[in-house]
């Protein structure tokens, strides 16, 4: 079986939204202008949501079903996000995350961020959810080049 990465439609929102909570994750997706959804068959079995501040880019909520994981679904994920980041013109992608997710991160090609060196509007999104990225570290991929 193969995995599809599509966008979400509103139909599917609940069973998204039961698959975050599955992980402790908030599930305000407000901010989202996408949120992606990992399909194998009819089930969803991962999301991830694109949230723009700016120019840059916040993964929101990046999770996969317990049962599917290790399977390159998170991969498949995040690159279809920046894919979509790229394509809107985003000068970055970060995510916040917990220390022990910085391997994967660092394999999509993100380096560790300093949270106090974040651009303001990347500090905005950890200031709208705080406290629930207080602990987390801040991961950086570089799309293009400032202006």
């Amino acid at each position: 079986m193969e995995i599809e990465i599509q966008p979400t439609k509103p139909e599917d929102l609940p069973a998204v939204k039961e698959l975050i909570k599955s992980g402790n994750l908030s599930t305000n997706l407000e901010k989202c202008r996408y949120v992606l959804k990992a399909c194998l068959s009819d089930k969803i079995v991962g999301t991830v949501g694109l949230e723009f501040w700016g120019d840059y880019v916040s993964l929101r909520a990046l999770i996969v079903d317990r049962r599917f994981r290790k399977q390159g679904i998170g991969g498949a994920l995040v690159r279809r996000a920046i894919k979509l980041a790229r394509k809107d013109g985003a000068l970055a992608v970060y995510a916040y995350t917990l220390f022990w997710n910085n391997k994967h991160f660092r394999s999509w090609g993100f380096e560790l961020k300093d949270k106090d060196l974040l651009p303001e509007e990347i500090k905005e999104c950890a200031r709208f959810y705080y406290p629930h990225y207080r602990y987390c570290c801040a991961m950086e991929l570089k799309l293009r080049r400032e202006r």
